[in-house]
C-alpha cells in the first residue's frame, strides 16, 4: 500500500504504545506490581488491558484501575512538505487506585497517576524517531474524563514531512 500524508496517525501512537508497554516502571504502576518483578507477561497484560490508541472507559467498569491513551492529530498542514502533528498521551486513574502501596513502591511519593505521567515523559520527551527532530513536550493538563477517574494529558509537538504525492 502506498504511503499517505496520514500514516503517522496510526504509526506514531503504535510506537509510543510499544515503548510504554515495555517499560517496567509504567507496567508496574499500571498493574500495581514491583518494578523488579515485571516480566514479559505483565507487559502483554498492560498492552492488552490498559494502554489504548483511543480514549474510552465503559461506564459500567467496576474495577479501580489506570489507563494510558495515546492519540494523535495533525494540527497544521501549511504546505506540501511539512505538517505539524501533536501527540496526546493521557494517563487516567480511578480515584480509588490513585494511592500507591508503599510496600510495593518503596521510595516513590505522589500518586499513581502522577508517577505514570513522570515515567512516560521520561520515555518520550526528546525521544527521536518521530518526525523531524525529537518529541517536544508542549503542555500537561489535568482532566476528569469519566466519572470516578482523573487524568493528566501530556501534549507533544512533532513537525513531520508530508509523504511524496499519493499515487494509485
Amino acid at each position: 500500500m502506498a504511503k499517505t500524508y496520514l500514516d503517522q496517525i496510526v504509526d506514531y501512537p503504535s510506537l509510543v504504545i510499544q515503548k510504554i508497554s515495555s517499560d517496567k516502571h509504567c507496567v508496574g504502576l499500571l498493574l500495581n506490581k514491583a518494578f523488579d518483578s515485571v516480566d514479559e507477561n505483565d507487559c502483554d497484560e498492560a498492552l492488552e488491558r490498559h494502554i489504548f490508541d483511543y480514549q474510552y472507559v465503559d461506564e459500567t467498569t467496576q474495577t479501580s484501575t489506570a489507563y494510558v491513551w495515546v492519540e494523535m492529530e495533525v494540527n497544521d498542514v501549511s504546505n506540501t512538505q511539512i505538517k505539524n502533528n501533536r501527540l496526546y498521551v493521557t494517563v487516567s486513574c480511578h480515584k480509588e487506585y490513585m494511592e500507591l502501596d508503599h510496600k510495593i513502591f518503596k521510595g516513590l511519593s505522589g500518586s499513581r497517576r502522577d508517577n505514570l505521567t513522570r515515567y512516560i515523559d521520561k520515555l518520550l520527551n526528546n525521544a527521536g524517531g518521530f518526525g523531524i527532530g525529537n518529541l517536544s513536550l508542549l503542555s500537561v493538563r489535568t482532566l476528569s474524563p469519566v466519572n470516578g477517574f482523573v487524568g493528566r494529558e501530556l501534549t507533544y509537538e512533532m513537525p513531520d514531512f508530508n509523504i511524496v504525492p499519493i499515487t494509485e
